[in-house]
């Protein structure tokens, strides 16, 4: 299965969450509504991408002629977060560019987990690429050593975290020269630990 968008996302929820209060799969008209959709028109895009990408089944001239396909049990599909605002939620609606579907072996609880894109080269020592997705634990402190998700204002960075006596050390770990260590006494959260470096190869298609 591919990745959905946060739209997407939401109308495949939508789909499910009807499906199990009604113990039926609703309509378009009933979509359109539940979703605050104006247009049928819309509805029907959006179905037929889930239907392309693998998660629906579609069938002509049924009202509700759709299928949920069995994603499976060991599958779930987690938020992929793009910007993230200073003092804002991290997994707020307005960071998460998409869904993306994952073995749930790789974790303990699903909700306390989300994606990050890395962008850069400042940890291409430690097998982190530009690119690459990282699985995170939503976390708020960390043990010395640990890859982390830092917010400091509202820039998000990775690197190694190294707490000393009235200071924090975020370490770069890269072939690149041009990265520092950061140096700081205020202004930073923990938002996350890095669990996983997943290369977009090993993604469902």
């Amino acid at each position: 299965m591919s990745s959905l968008t946060a739209k997407q996302q939401r109308v495949l929820n939508a789909i499910k969450e009807f499906s199990r209060v009604e113990s039926r799969v609703p309509t378009r008209n009933e979509l359109a509504h539940r979703l605050g959709f104006k247009s049928v028109n819309s509805v029907q895009q959006y179905l037929s991408k889930l239907e392309e990408k693998g998660y629906i089944e579609l069938e002509k001239g049924k009202a509700r002629g759709m299928r949920v396909v069995d994603e499976g049990p060991h599958i779930v599909s987690l938020p992929l977060v793009g910007s993230v605002a200073c003092g804002g939620p991290i997994l707020a609606e307005e960071n998460i560019e998409a869904y993306i579907p994952i073995e749930q072996s790789f974790l303990k609880d699903s909700s306390n987990y989300f994606f990050l894109s890395a962008h850069g080269d400042s940890m291409n020592s430690v097998g982190i690429d530009d690119g690459d997705l990282l699985l995170i634990e939503s976390k708020s402190s960390a043990e010395p050593g640990e890859k982390i998700v830092a917010l400091i204002g509202d820039e998000a960075t990775v690197k190694v975290y190294k707490p000393n006596a009235g200071f924090v050390a975020l370490l770069p770990q890269s072939s690149n020269p041009v990265h520092r260590p950061i140096i700081l006494t205020s202004n930073f959260k923990i938002q996350g630990v890095v669990k996983q470096v997943i290369k977009q190869r090993q993604l469902k298609a």
